[in-house]
């Protein structure tokens, strides 16, 4: 067995499914500009919907490293 902690990778797997997720990422850059702009809302649902498709690309790939 090694000592070294194991890495998660997870975060990696995050980052490279990104590009994929760009039409949501720019609407959501999209409405934080508008917020900017206006002072006042959110993006709450934008963010969610960004974070929804880089986790649906990253779920095979992360459930297949575990062991």
């Amino acid at each position: 067995m090694s000592d070294e902690e194991p890495v998660c990778a997870k975060p990696q797997i995050e980052e490279d499914c990104k590009p994929h997720c760009t039409k949501y990422k720019q609407e959501y850059d999209a409405c934080v500009e508008r917020v900017r702009e206006k002072g006042d809302g959110h993006c709450t649902g934008q963010y969610f919907d960004f974070w929804h498709c880089v986790d649906h690309c990253a779920k095979d790939k992360i459930f297949a490293k575990i062991k």
